[in-house]
């Protein structure tokens, strides 16, 4: 009986960014391990997102972007991409499809440089685009 009312709770924790269709469809192309969980999934989604938004700008402006193969080469560094990712705040529309702001993906842009220029440990490499997210946050909020 307990458990009855406990499931009648409202959900707690943080929304969900990415519709379940968007995480399946990620976890079908997990190219390095096998994604179990939602975090896992949601981490795919972001990595994805960089690595096309940063592939579309090397095409686009070959000489501006050409140091961001840093980021891709030999191996893709997936914490920063997967960090980098979540600058552009991606999510699921209302139906389902994944929608962001040219804005948002500039910025994307602009940190993957600035760490692409200065090469940190992974470590360091978060914590910076960390720190720019919270600023950008800042920005926007005020």
């Amino acid at each position: 009986m307990a458990r009855e009312a406990a499931s009648e709770k409202p959900h707690r924790g943080r929304r969900p960014v990415f519709s379940d269709d968007e995480l399946r469809h990620a976890a079908q192309f997990a190219y390095a391990r096998r994604v179990r969980t939602r975090r896992g999934a949601q981490d795919l989604v972001y990595r994805k997102f960089a690595i096309a938004a940063v592939e579309l700008f090397r095409e686009s402006h070959p000489q501006e972007g050409a140091p961001l193969d840093w980021l891709l080469r030999p191996m893709p560094r997936y914490s920063l991409l997967s960090e980098l990712g979540r600058v552009a705040e991606p999510h699921s529309g209302q139906k389902g499809s994944l929608e962001w702001r040219a804005l948002n993906v500039r910025r994307l842009i602009e940190v993957a440089l600035e760490v692409a220029r200065d090469k940190p440990t992974t470590k360091v490499g978060v914590a910076m685009i960390r720190d720019r997210r919270r600023r950008f946050r800042a920005e926007t909020a005020a």
